[in-house]
């Protein structure tokens, strides 16, 4: 039974790649006359990733408004595995775009996906500080929403990595709204340096804003303190 199953999931996943290309291909033509309809076909690839493994994802919102609001940075407090970087372009919210790390530009048809979503990917954030927050500050200030993890990494073993204070002055130089949120589930199906994703059920939990308005430079520190305190309010773990 093992060999059979393990033979299925190898199929199904050389299926989802092949997949992968054909939407890339009919995204990539799109996105030269609508960006966001673009998107629209890569969330679409991912739900289909979901519904290949036995996924369930469920949006929790404190704050319904939120979904249709702009200019607000959404900061993930927990990045506790791969599939993380497939649910956060889901998010059900108004012109959502992201700043990933490299590790996962790097991914055959993800990386290709996110790119063409205009994600902007990063290697260092001490070399690419300024451009990146020029950018997304551009954005920003045109009514998008930019989403980001502030560990920057994914952990290891399930517990939170150290805080990062990019997302902050990112939010900060905007004068826009953080939104922090919480991905609970997808370390137990797929934690780290494994290949099987195992059925799930992820809850996505978008918290309550934090307004930035007023707040400068050399307050970040303080803010990067609230969202270690929201995190553990939560009961995400160091």
């Amino acid at each position: 039974m093992k060999i059979i199953s393990t033979t299925w999931y190898i199929l199904k996943l050389i299926a989802f790649c092949i997949l992968g290309v054909f939407f890339f291909v009919l995204a990539a033509f799109i996105r030269l006359f609508d960006l966001w309809k673009a998107i629209r076909i890569f969330k679409s690839y991912l739900h289909l990733y979901f519904r290949f493994f036995g996924l369930k994802i469920h949006f929790e919102f404190e704050d319904s408004s939120i979904k249709t609001n702009g200019n607000m940075v959404f900061v993930l407090l927990n990045q506790s595995s791969f599939l993380d970087s497939l649910i956060v372009p889901t998010l059900p919210v108004h012109k959502l775009r992201g700043i990933i790390n490299i590790e996962f530009a790097l991914y055959p048809v993800l990386g290709w996906f996110l790119a063409l979503a205009n994600f902007v990917i990063i290697r260092q954030w001490s070399t690419q500080a300024k451009n990146t927050l020029n950018r997304a500050n551009t954005f920003l200030q045109k009514g998008g929403n930019m989403v980001i993890s502030i560990e920057g990494k994914r952990s290891r073993d399930g517990k939170l990595n150290v805080y990062k204070k990019g997302p902050v002055v990112m939010a900060i130089k905007s004068q826009s709204d953080i939104v922090p949120f919480i991905i609970e589930g997808t370390y137990q199906s797929l934690p780290y340096k494994s290949v099987y994703t195992k059925p799930a059920e992820i809850k996505v939990r978008v918290l309550r804003t934090i307004p930035t308005i007023g707040l400068t430079y050399e307050q970040r520190d303080e803010l990067v303190d609230r969202l270690r305190f929201t995190a553990q309010a939560n009961s995400l773990e160091w």
